[in-house]
Order: C-alpha cells, then structure tokens, then sequence
C-alpha cells in the first residue's frame, strides 16, 4: 500500500512538472514577440537608440487591433528588439506584459546568448521596424 502511494506521488510530481513546462514554453518571450493574427504591431519610435552605426534597440507595441481582450488570453505587450544593422538581424530581449488597467504585470527578460539573433523575412512588419530603425 506505502509502495502505491508512493509511486502515485512520483507520477503526480513528473506530471506536473511536464504541464507547467509546457505552460512555461507557450509563454518564452519568442512566442509573445509574434504579432498573431488579429493583433497590430507599432513601432515606438522615441524608443529607437543606436549604439554607434551598427547596433541599436527599439520597442514594439502589440496589442488587439479592435481594442477588445484576446480571445487565446494573450495581453497587450510592450516588445523590446536589439539590432545589428551591419547584418540585418534582430533578437528580442525584452517582454512586457500589461493588465487590463494598463500597469505591467509581467516582465519576461531573454539573457545575453539566449537567443540567436535571426534576419526578418523581407517584406514582413519585422522587417519595415528593422529598416526604420537602422536608417536612424
């Protein structure tokens, strides 16, 4: 009997750390940075800083286009890109996640190396922000 309860513990324990991974993934700072559909991506332009000719930052907000609440429960974001000019590539290093009153309630940070910066597919909305951005 000890045995069962025991291993019924384990199994519980392994679940439920395999749930709350997959919950952990869904929400990495890359998938909040993708404008899904329905939702309208603005550059911020006063938030633009180049770093001398090649690198710089800028941030993006990402919200509903019609201003109702997400259906998939995603809420508005404040996404913070850095820039190498000089290659074409960009990386997110910051997600801000806002309540329904507009405050921050959460605030994701991709370390330095985390993530491999990537070139935008030519023509996307990521792609005009990169350009906007290293014209500066």
């Amino acid at each position: 009997m000890r045995f069962r309860f025991i291993s019924l513990v384990i199994v519980a324990a392994a679940l439920g750390g395999a749930i709350a991974h997959a919950q952990e993934a869904a929400h990495t700072p890359e998938t909040l940075a993708r404008v899904a559909e329905g939702e309208v991506g603005q550059l911020d332009v006063q938030s633009i800083v180049k770093y001398g000719d090649i690198q710089g930052r800028f941030d993006v907000f990402i919200r509903r286009g019609d201003g109702a609440p997400s259906p998939d429960g995603t809420a508005p974001r404040r996404v913070r890109y850095m820039v190498n000019c000089q290659e074409g590539t960009m990386a997110v290093a910051a997600v801000g996640l806002f309540d329904r009153g507009g405050q921050v309630s959460k605030t994701m940070v991709s370390p330095p190396g985390a993530v491999d910066p990537a070139k935008p597919e030519k023509g996307s909305e990521e792609d005009r922000w990169l350009q906007r951005v290293c014209m500066f």
